[in-house]
């Protein structure tokens, strides 16, 4: 990241701190004033005509020289951001690294700790149904040409929502190459898109100073708030104190007209999308910011890969 204001005003108060400091041992011990000119022509005098002078002075002078770079680098230098996974987090993942490493796929031997000892509402095996643990992928029903035909020529929906989530299906394999796309066209970083609340998004995109983009089509906006709400509190669970900023949208939004949730944006074609992203590309990544995205590209995947187990 670029060096911020706030870093500069930190190095500025630790120069003041330490010189303070600095004077006030050098005039209680030697009698030493630092912002005198005729004290540092006194000591230059005596160094001349090698008079002694008290060792501890030059040991003292190189600590204090020693802690004002030392707190200098550790103000400029980027730490390493620390994230806490709670424990819940840490034993699914490895536990499931523990079923790949001896091809067992029985769910029951996943590890989890009591709701109670983690806080978190947690159902129980017996009350979930395995098919919303993990759905399958390729049951999709393909409608026919006559089907479609039906569909676009009908003026009077009598299921609005349902036959715009066949249409959001039907998006997957083409429209949503195309919106992936778009966004890597535009500079960001693509990943796995999830499944969310048991709804499949359409894009899931990271760029730098901790943006996220996450996309889906044909849905409620009040859906998408709900997965938006669930991956931030992942984040505010798993960071200490660092923001993540998540971009939402939908294409061919059920309420479009009615809806609610004003910061999702709507999109009526994937086009619109288009040119809305063009205007918001995401900028080039120098070398101090490429460690910090590589770490926070890391823990996305992470996050994903926690989402789809859950």
């Amino acid at each position: 990241m670029n060096i911020k204001l706030d870093k500069i005003l930190l190095c500025i108060l630790w120069l003041l701190a330490v010189t303070l400091g600095t004077s006030f041992v050098f005039n209680t011990i030697f009698g030493f004033n630092i912002f005198s000119a005729a004290h540092w022509q006194y000591l230059s005098y005596l160094q001349a005509s090698k008079e002694p002078v008290s060792n501890v002075f030059y040991i003292l002078l190189v600590i204090l020289i020693f802690i004002t770079i030392f707190g200098l680098y550790v103000l400029f230098v980027p730490r390493l951001r620390t994230i806490k996974f709670p424990k819940i987090f840490k034993r699914n993942i490895k536990k499931q690294q523990s079923t790949a490493q001896n091809n067992q796929t029985d769910a029951s031997t996943l590890d989890i700790l009591p709701a109670e000892e983690q806080g978190i509402q947690v159902f129980k095996p017996q009350t979930v149904n395995a098919s919303t643990m993990r759905p399958p992928r390729l049951h999709l029903s393909i409608p026919t040409t006559n089907t479609l035909n039906a569909v676009s020529s009908n003026p009077y929906p009598a299921q609005p929502q349902n036959m715009q989530r066949t249409t959001a299906t039907n998006m997957k394999e083409a429209d949503y190459s195309e919106i992936r796309d778009i966004f890597t066209q535009a500079g960001y970083t693509t990943k796995q898109a999830p499944k969310i609340n048991g709804i499949q998004t359409a894009l899931l995109a990271i760029g730098n100073e901790e943006t996220l983009w996450l996309g889906t089509v044909g849905i409620k906006t009040t859906e998408l708030r709900s997965m938006i709400d669930k991956i931030s509190q992942i984040f505010s669970d798993t960071l200490d104190d660092i923001y993540i900023n998540v971009n939402g949208f939908v294409i061919n939004a059920v309420d479009a007209q009615n809806s609610e949730s004003d910061d999702i944006l709507k999109f009526d074609s994937i086009s619109s999308l288009r040119e809305y992203i063009q205007t918001v590309p995401n900028p080039p990544l120098n070398e101090e910011e490429k460690e910090n995205f590589e770490a926070y590209s890391e823990y996305i995947d992470t996050v994903i890969k926690y989402i789809g187990s859950m």
